[in-house]
């Protein structure tokens, strides 16, 4: 049997607890097609010790969309705009056990979709916005500050 790629993102396949990931903060962080400001926040995180992925909302516009084996991997799913948090939900709508999973997870920001990858505005933005929700880090790459 052929699954499509919107078929398999509902499917539990991988093995999201591997212990040789280490023991930092798995961070799942979710724009609208995965390409500018999730890769450029979870670029961020990386460099404060995180383990962190970027992925897509919108599954016919993202190069890595959201899926039932990222969403089980994550400690904490960042959703860049409520728009993403909202359209994550409604895609997993179906299944209760995965809402309530990405409710418990997950922290909404406020960022735009108007800057470009790694662009040292969206990085202010993104920092700011983790503030706001008790995740401190600093802007200087080499220091790690993390609090959750």
């Amino acid at each position: 049997m052929t699954t499509t790629k919107t078929d398999a993102i509902f499917q539990l396949t991988a093995p999201y607890d591997n212990p040789f990931q280490g023991k930092d903060t798995r961070a799942l962080c979710v724009c609208s097609a995965g390409l500018l400001r999730s890769p450029t926040l979870a670029n961020v995180l990386i460099k404060h010790g995180w383990n962190a992925r970027a992925c897509g909302s919108y599954v016919d516009l993202a190069l890595i969309p959201i899926s039932l084996n990222l969403i089980s991997w994550a400690n904490r799913i960042i959703f860049v705009q409520k728009e993403n948090y909202d359209a994550t939900l409604k895609l997993f709508s179906h299944n209760t056990d995965v809402v309530q999973e990405i409710l418990s997870k997950s922290i909404v920001l406020n960022i735009e979709d108007d800057s470009n990858y790694n662009h040292p505005r969206l990085i202010r933005h993104l920092i700011a916005g983790l503030a706001e929700h008790d995740i401190h880090i600093s802007n200087n790459a080499n220091t790690i500050g993390t609090t959750i």
